[in-house]
Formats: structure tokens, sequence, C-alpha cells
């Protein structure tokens, strides 16, 4: 990415000095800005950064040219500009939009429709040479990216999924560790989710026979959520007793459950086939048939919010490594 954004930047500044642009250094800064890791979010973040120029510069030179260079000026513009850039719901670009309007009233009142198509120019350059570089010198392409990001989530959720598992047998609950884990998890899923967008368009040089399987996009949200709920059982439980007789069959389903989604986060990344998680299964029937044998015990001797908690716990957790399962089977198929 560093080697990108040089090479981007350099070329804007030569373009620009050979144009003989009085202000170069815009096309540098729009060619740093707008890189990205693929063409679509390059695109995409050029987009928001050409129509918050555009906004900007057109907005700044109207009021500059109506009511001068002054506080009274700048105040009304920069609120209009922001207060409509976001109404239009581009968001991403409002922030931009009033400051190019703001340089505008301040500094090129006097000339502000020549300043205005100049930036729009110098951005236009800047965002162009960064999607050049970004298809031709490094062609970084969406199902790469992807899968990148997958195995990164998978790696989170390992993580998450282990604290919480851990918390259930021992209380100790890693509050800020967690914190920064549901960010990282949160970041991931929002970057996979333009990225799958880009694969489904077509932005990747992986045959459609080899993409990932859409299916995948759905299993690693619901293994999130899951997650999430077994948290939440954890925190709400109290003197759960009924837990500890069963701690053994889920400590081992829970090592198993951990050792399968690292072993796909390195498979869905290095394209690794036949994948293959028997000892999953294995626990999954241990446990069951534990549970099986447990449901013959005196349920009178638990509380009714006791036995929800513990049955809510163990059939999410059995669910997480159905679904992990299933992700194997449906890569094996993708990566053969």
């Amino acid at each position: 990415m560093a080697l990108k954004i040089a090479i981007a930047s350099a070329i804007s500044l030569i373009i620009a000095q050979g144009l003989q642009w009085e202000y170069p250094f815009y096309a540098v800064i729009a060619a740093i800005i707008v890189m990205s890791s693929t063409h679509g979010s390059t695109l995409k973040l050029g987009i928001q950064r050409l129509i918050g120029t555009t906004i900007g510069a057109i907005a700044g030179a109207i009021f500059a040219i109506a009511l001068g260079s002054n506080s009274l000026s700048l105040a009304l513009c920069v609120f209009v500009t922001i207060f409509f850039a976001s109404y239009w719901k581009f968001n991403e670009a409002a922030k931009l939009a009033g400051y190019i309007a703001a340089i505008v009233i301040l500094s090129h009142s006097q000339s502000p429709w020549i300043y205005a198509w100049h930036r729009y120019l110098e951005t236009f350059l800047g965002i162009s040479v960064a999607l050049l570089v970004n298809n031709f010198i490094f062609p970084a392409r969406a199902g790469t990216e992807l899968r990148r990001y997958l195995s990164q989530t998978l790696i989170y959720l390992e993580e998450f999924y282990r604290l919480v598992v851990d918390c259930a047998f021992t209380g100790n609950y890693d509050r800020p560790r967690i914190d920064v884990l549901k960010l990282n998890i949160i970041n991931s899923l929002v970057a996979e989710r333009d990225l799958w967008q880009e694969v489904r368009k077509g932005q990747t040089n992986e045959p459609i026979e080899k993409r990932m399987n859409e299916a995948w996009e759905f299993l690693i949200r619901r293994i999130w959520e899951h997650i999430l709920t077994m948290e939440h059982t954890v925190l709400a439980r109290q003197q759960d007793t009924f837990w500890q007789i069963f701690s053994p069959q889920i400590t081992q389903l829970a090592i198993e459950t951990q050792n399968a989604m690292l072993a796909l986060a390195t498979a869905v990344q290095s394209r690794q086939s036949h994948l293959a998680l028997p000892d999953m299964e294995v626990a999954i029937a241990n446990a069951t048939k534990e549970l099986n044998r447990l449901k013959e015990i005196q349920q009178a001797d638990y509380s009714m919010d006791e036995l929800l908690r513990f049955f809510t716990f163990f059939y999410t957790i059995e669910e997480v490594g159905r679904k992990l399962q299933r992700m194997a089977a449906i890569l094996n198929q993708t990566n053969s």
C-alpha cells in the first residue's frame, strides 16, 4: 500500500507540474487520500472526494460573489454546504465540501470560479492516477482482499469466543480486550460487505467457480451473532453449578471450535483444499450424548433460569460448530 501511494503521488505531482498548474499539491493530496487496497474501494473514496470538492467549490464561489469574503459569508456557506451534503447522503464528502468552500471564500474571493475549476481538475487528476496505479501497477483484486479479511475476522472471532468460554467457567471477563475485539470484528465485517459487492460486480481476477461462495457472508455473520448470544448468557448467569457438571464436554467442544476457526482462517487465505474437521463432529457427538444423559437428572434441583441459561449457551455453542463445518464444506468445493 505504501509503495502504491508513493508512486501515485509522484505521478500526480509530475503531471500537475507539467501542466503548470498553480497548486499541484492538491492532486497529490487526492491521490494519497483515495488510494485503497482495491479498485472498487479506491473508486468509492474517489467519487466521494470529487463530490465534496465539486459541492464545496461551487458553494464557495456563489457565496464569495454574493456576500464577499467575511465571517458571515464563511459561516453561512460552511453551514449550507455541510447541511446539504449530509442531506443528500454524501456523508463522507460533507466535511471536505465545507473545507473547500471555506478556502474559496477566504483566499480566492477575487476569482472564485477559476479557483473552483482548478480544484476540480487537480482532484480529478489525483483520483484518476490512483485508480490507474491500483489497476495496472499493483492490481490488488477484491477476491484476494476478501479472503484476507475473512481470515482476519475468523482470528478475531476465535479470540472473542475463547474469552467468552473462559468467562463461562472462571468468571473472568476481560472487558477491555473484548471491547477492542468487538470493534475489530465490526470493522472487518463492514469492509467485507463492500468487498462482497465488488466481487459480485466482477472486480476480481478469480474465475467464477473459484470465487468465495456467498454463503460465507451469511455464516460468518451468524457466528458473530451466536458468540454475542453466548456472551450475554454468560454475563447474565449467577452461581450456575449445573454448568460445572458439563464442563469437560463443553471445554472439549470449545477447543475443537477454536481449532476449526483458526484452520479455516488459514485455509481461506491460502486457498487450501480438502479441509476436514473430524474432531469437531466427535466433540459435538460426545457433548450431545452427555447432555442426553444429564436430562435424566432431577431438574427440580436447579432453577429454571439456570437451566434456560445453560441450554441457550450449549445449543449456541453447538450451532457455532455446525456452521464452521458448513463453511469448511463450502470452502472445499470452492478451492478444489
